[in-house]
């Protein structure tokens, strides 16, 4: 049995330029858990969304706004070493500013 899998070694506290300010990609995707890291440059806006599981979010560079709930009335400032968690179904979105880099993992269901 694998007990360990290195995934990637993160560049803490850097910000690559992304395309269109948006860079989105999945970095692990296993039974129970999918990682994926998301770069906004620019003032760039992940869009209003929700996801079905459990999310974790950690910001890994820059800065920015988490934002949560119907109106998106809830808000969390993001800066380096900041980690939430947001509850299945609850609509969010997340400002760059100007420039940031989270790492997002969605918890499955069994």
């Amino acid at each position: 049995m694998k007990y360990i899998t290195h995934i990637k070694d993160l560049n803490l506290g850097e910000i690559a330029e992304a395309e269109q300010g948006k860079e989105v990609a999945e970095i692990f995707n296993g039974d129970r858990r999918r990682m994926v890291e998301v770069k906004l440059t620019g003032g760039a806006v992940l869009s209003k969304h929700h996801a079905a599981e459990p999310i974790t979010v950690l910001c890994l560079a820059g800065s920015g706004t988490f934002r949560a709930g119907d109106d998106l009335e809830v808000s969390q400032k993001l800066v380096p070493g900041t980690l939430i968690t947001l509850e299945a179904g609850v609509e969010h979105d997340v400002t760059a500013e100007p420039s940031i880099r989270i790492l997002v993992t969605k918890f499955k269901a069994e």
